[in-house]
């Protein structure tokens, strides 16, 4: 290689150094004063009112992704953003982040009662039924007259398996809320559950026809009415007394009681 090769050479590396470093140090310098290949920060009100509106579709990745994008660029972020990020992540059956994010927003606001409701059902999907009532409890402290957290009362307690306060709770708030699937269907299920086979399916066929074109479970995996109700007929049809099997007893009665008002009256003859 000659002298004049190597010192091209030499200069052309040297260039290449360079312009790596610029790039590498300065992007903004690179493409010129006001330009630059950072990622813009995210308009925080915008981001907002976008995952709102995906809150009210029921869009539940969409919800979980713009309130984390929040969270991410906001420090102050409300126990709002994140109790709705809980919720959506409820919906999506990931219960283990929606606990993370409900608790951050219970640790926001103490006091926003739709945050310990959240919460609770979380419990509930868990199966952490103390838990899942302390929570409805807290709800009650600042909105006594929430159906929702009876219901999740009347849940807890069937699954600890004391099934009379459970039915007290249930029919607290179907008293409150007379048409509402959830808990009309969790009054079956108690029902159902202490071998009330009959009255289940009344008050199933009631929350199926208030769920109209489709029941809005509170979290994945939870048993709807079609369902609950199908199980409560079935056990209803199992213990039911065939009615001509009432029909021959009625009918043996009464032939009892014929020959002992003959025998009677023989007897007096």
């Amino acid at each position: 290689m000659t002298s004049n090769t190597m010192r091209w050479t030499v200069i052309v590396i040297l260039l290449m150094i360079s312009i790596i470093t610029i790039f590498s140090i300065t992007p903004a310098a690179a493409f010129g004063a006001g330009v630059s290949v950072a990622p813009a920060e995210i308009n925080i009100t915008n981001a907002m009112a976008t995952m709102n509106t995906a809150y009210e579709e029921g869009n539940w990745p969409r919800v979980a992704a713009y309130a984390e994008l929040i969270t991410n660029n906001d420090v102050n972020s409300g126990a709002d953003i994140w109790c709705k990020w809980g919720y959506a992540l409820i919906k999506m059956g990931d219960f283990e982040a929606a606990l993370d994010a409900t608790n951050a927003a219970v640790a926001r606001d103490p006091q926003n009662h739709q945050c310990y409701l959240n919460r609770g059902y979380i419990h509930l999907a868990l199966g952490n039924w103390i838990d899942a009532r302390r929570d409805a409890e807290s709800a009650l402290e600042y909105a006594p007259a929430d159906a929702t957290a009876y219901n999740i009362i009347a849940q807890g307690l069937l699954g600890q398996g004391d099934e009379s306060n459970a039915l007290i709770a249930a029919e607290t708030a179907v008293g409150l809320e007379p048409n509402n699937a959830e808990y009309l269907n969790t009054k079956g299920m108690i029902l159902m559950s202490v071998g009330e086979y009959g009255k289940a399916v009344a008050v199933l066929s009631e929350a199926v026809e208030a769920s109209g074109e489709g029941y809005n479970a509170p979290y994945p995996g939870a048993s709807t009415p079609e369902q609950n109700l199908n199980g409560a007929q079935r056990l209803y049809n199992e213990n039911s007394v065939p009615p001509y099997l009432i029909y021959a007893a009625a009918g043996l009665i009464l032939i009892v009681a014929a020959g002992a008002g003959l025998i009677r009256h023989r007897i007096r003859k």
